[in-house]
């Protein structure tokens, strides 16, 4: 009889912490759906809140645009007259580092023909190379200096797109 009675009350309470710890589950769950529901029921697509921007929309007035990443439409506007810019290369954008300036583009050609075109005319702008060449078909990456200045060439060649990616970082 103990046993009956001790069996009945662990299972009534038992019975009461499961089902308290379900209450308090749904409970949360019903929360977060009262809160969805009232998002929604708030939310008219058809209307538009003046304060918030779209980020995906552009004032042509602006020079300055950046992208998600933070990354300034164009070329950079101090990007400097002895460093050449990649043959057929299109300008993407820029982004001010502490490692310095960084201007990105894209061109058709080859990174070995990129490549080729850059060093020529960074040698006429009376940079020296900085260590070895990182380079392959593919891509890869050097280094040039003059004085306390440092310029990196980095290159990919996206083989699906037939294009190059160039970074050029200089300080």
């Amino acid at each position: 009889m103990k046993n009956l009675k001790l069996f009945f009350i662990l299972f009534i309470t038992g019975s009461l912490i499961i089902s308290g710890c379900g209450k308090k589950d749904q409970t949360t769950g019903g929360d977060n759906k009262t809160d969805v529901k009232t998002d929604q029921q708030n939310t008219d697509p058809t209307k538009t809140d003046p304060t918030k921007t779209d980020p995906t929309k552009t004032d042509p007035t602006k020079t300055d645009t950046k992208n998600e990443l933070g990354l300034k439409e164009g070329m950079p506007g101090d990007y400097p007259k002895d460093i050449p810019q990649p043959k057929n290369g299109k300008p993407l954008g820029s982004l001010n580092t502490s490692e310095g300036t960084t201007a990105t583009f894209e061109s058709s050609d080859k990174p070995m023909d990129i490549l080729k075109d850059f060093a020529e005319g960074m040698e006429k702008g009376g940079f020296k190379k900085s260590g070895d060449d990182m380079m392959k078909e593919e891509g890869g990456m050097t280094m040039w200096k003059k004085d306390a200045r440092e310029v990196s060439l980095m290159l990919a060649w996206d083989k699906d797109k037939k294009v190059s990616s160039v970074v050029v970082t200089y300080k």
